[in-house]
């Protein structure tokens, strides 16, 4: 796949985009290459000529899949997001993309503005302060307000859910259960295999709350907490990035992802209602006055079902153990704590 890298490129990118109104790019630099298990990220420092556009930053980041990746779905999503949703979000909490690949070809990459030197977040595995953690969720309710019960949900954005759909995607989770059970062999008890057993021979009614447009909105999809940007200084909002993953759901779907499925149980009890209610009254200040605490706390429940599926999915693309085993044991315990079985 090739991406602008030169500064004939770029500043043909950049200016394609309307970013880069007056002027051009005299130099580049790629002051760092990084790989993920999904994506490839170049870090670039440019050099504009005299009466450029002056609010370009001159760190960028130029992004875009790797091949045969295990995840080859998630870099047009992305696309689509900072193409269509992205503009009309301000900036803390969307990073500012500059362009685009062309949506007429089959490219997929992506120029951002390069934060690390004034954002981080916490490397794996460690949990951020409480102070971010709130900060996190504060993001997430007001970006969850933008969409809030939008008419074009499932039409011009994202696409519908349907029950055979649904059905479809859960059975297939099912199908992985033999390997997904035979692997484990004895380190997963009797009543995790019989507990998941349940799950998804059941009426898969957690699922199905999704055919409802009641509180639906654009949900982030992958949001555990190494996906926002937290400033060095500890003051203002933090930045979501990462959002191959995002399309219509329930907002508590995030909180769940997020708590539910990377937190130890100690961690999570201690702040999860408090987030909750947080999240709540922060929706409330957003405009949204249709939902209540208790379908808020009916549809985390839900959520928690649905996080059942994650290591599932991980083991079935091959992913290591010591990246999805935890969490395995999370959402288990999160599913147990709220009496989720009765949801289902």
């Amino acid at each position: 796949m090739h991406v602008p890298t030169t500064p004939t490129e770029l500043t043909s990118a950049l200016t394609a985009a309307d970013t880069l109104r007056h002027g051009a790019i005299l130099s580049v630099a790629i002051t760092e290459r990084i790989k993920t298990p999904i994506s490839n990220l170049w870090f670039l420092e440019v050099d504009y000529a005299a009466g450029s556009s002056p609010e370009l930053p001159n760190r960028l980041v130029l992004k875009w899949p790797v091949e045969q990746s295990p995840a080859p779905e998630r870099g047009e999503p992305e696309l689509v997001f900072y193409r269509k949703l992205a503009p009309v979000l301000p900036s803390p909490p969307m990073v500012q993309c500059l362009a685009t690949a062309p949506a007429t070809g089959k490219e997929q990459w992506l120029i951002l503005e390069d934060l690390r030197s004034t954002h981080t977040n916490p490397p794996w595995p460690h949990r951020p302060t409480d102070k971010e953690v709130y900060a996190a969720v504060a993001v997430l309710a007001r970006l969850h307000a933008c969409w809030w019960e939008a008419p074009a949900l499932g039409t011009t954005i994202g696409t519908p859910h349907t029950e055979t759909s649904l059905r479809t995607m859960v059975y297939g989770f099912r199908d992985h259960l033999p390997g997904f059970f035979n692997d484990l062999g004895e380190d997963l008890p009797l009543a995790d295999r019989l507990l998941l057993e349940d799950v998804f021979n059941s009426s898969l009614r957690p699922w199905l709350r999704l055919l409802e447009q009641r509180a639906l909105t654009v949900i982030h999809g992958d949001a555990h907490t190494w996906n926002f940007l937290f400033p060095r200084t500890g003051q203002g909002m933090p930045y979501l990035i990462d959002w191959q993953l995002w399309h219509p759901d329930v907002g508590p779907k995030d909180l769940a992802f997020m708590i539910g499925l990377h937190w130890d149980r100690a961690v999570r009890q201690q702040l999860e209602l408090p987030l909750l209610h947080f999240y709540y009254q922060e929706l409330i200040s957003a405009g949204v006055n249709s939902y209540s605490f208790d379908d808020l706390l009916l549809d985390y429940r839900r959520c928690l079902v649905r996080n059942l599926t994650f290591p599932i999915i991980q083991w079935a693309r091959g992913a290591p153990c010591e990246s999805w085993r935890h969490r395995l044991d999370y959402a288990l315990a999160a599913y147990r704590d709220f009496d989720a079985a009765e949801l289902l």
